[in-house]
């Protein structure tokens, strides 16, 4: 196996670049929306498929990828996340590169999965659980969220894996807001869990070198602004 050659720090910040010798570039791009409702039963939810908004999301930012040199496409094993990836890798001749390690966190894992967030609190309870949420900025403050050292190993696993067999290549993930946290906190140093909030198919841009990352860009959903100009509370 041939070992990549070692890319200059300088290089790997450079946005201009025409060359991924030595490292992989990595589009980080969240599902489209999913098809949410009013107390949708938990594990209805953890896998919800795309809203009719979120195929149109996904079009979209298939369409504005549709020229860029991509050369693999990979997905968690969501259905939202996955369709999302199939409107990407079909512009390219690609079918998506499936990996489970690349799925949400489970806000609510240990929570019954066949009822509603209104059948295990009251509104008032609720709305204290996302206050705290948005305190501390940490999984960890819903009360039955899915270990979170375990959901962050899997990601990174996942992640490094898709790289390690990418080098000299642009590849795009798509996976969920969560996972992109996870992956933005690590690079970027934060103990915070939720760093910015994610807009359904934006893309935020990775470059990655041996052991280096490095962000160049977060959070960029200008392909879905000539046709939405609101979001939902709950389908954010």
């Amino acid at each position: 196996m041939t070992t990549p050659r070692r890319v200059r720090s300088i290089d790997l910040e450079n946005p201009f670049i025409d060359s991924f010798d030595g490292m992989c570039e990595i589009l980080l791009v969240r599902h489209g929306e999913q098809k949410f409702f009013e107390n949708i039963p938990l594990g209805q939810a953890y896998d919800a498929p795309l809203s009719e908004l979120g195929q149109r999301q996904a079009e979209a930012v298939g369409e504005r990828l549709a020229n860029a040199r991509i050369g693999r496409v990979y997905s968690s094993d969501m259905k939202r996340a996955h369709d999302t990836a199939k409107a990407i890798a079909k512009h390219h001749g690609l079918e998506p590169v499936v990996m489970p390690g690349l799925k949400e966190i489970d806000l609510w894992q240990r929570a019954p999965q066949d009822k509603g967030l209104l059948e295990i609190y009251t509104r008032e309870q609720l709305a204290d659980v996302y206050r705290e949420v948005t305190r501390t900025r940490r999984h960890d403050a819903y009360p039955f969220c899915e270990d979170v050292d375990s959901f962050r190993t899997r990601v990174f696993a996942a992640l490094d894996e898709a790289i390690a067999e990418s080098h000299g290549m642009r590849i795009v993930v798509a996976c969920h807001g969560g996972v992109i946290n996870a992956i933005l906190s690590r690079v970027l140093g934060s103990a915070f869990d939720h760093l910015v909030a994610v807009h359904h198919t934006s893309i935020s841009v990775m470059r990655a070198a041996d052991t280096r990352r490095v962000i160049l860009t977060v959070n960029d959903y200008s392909h879905v602004m000539s046709f939405q100009t609101s979001r939902g509370d709950v389908n954010a």
